[in-house]
């Protein structure tokens, strides 16, 4: 079920720091980021990351292939968890 629905890639990227703020607060976090053909955006959402929240740990990586096919090239995620 979709969160939202940004018509910019930027609103799309300002709305999941947004829901990770929601739901982090300010406990430490893991987090990955995920890009797919988009290393530049990766590195810039990753730095934002950084600067924003708690990070234990923060890792950059790409799509699976798997993943990527249903997505395309451009796609930028993050996957996270707080800690208790």
């Amino acid at each position: 079920m979709p969160v939202a629905r940004p018509r910019t890639k930027a609103k799309a990227v300002s709305r999941l720091l947004e829901i990770m703020a929601e739901r982090v607060g300010d406990s430490p976090v893991h987090v990955i980021v995920h890009h797919a053909d988009e290393l530049e955006g990766g590195e810039k959402l990753k730095a934002e990351i950084a600067s924003r929240f708690d990070c234990v740990e923060l890792h950059l990586t790409e799509f699976t292939p798997g993943m990527g096919v249903h997505a395309g090239p451009g796609v930028l995620g993050i996957t996270f968890y707080a800690e208790g």
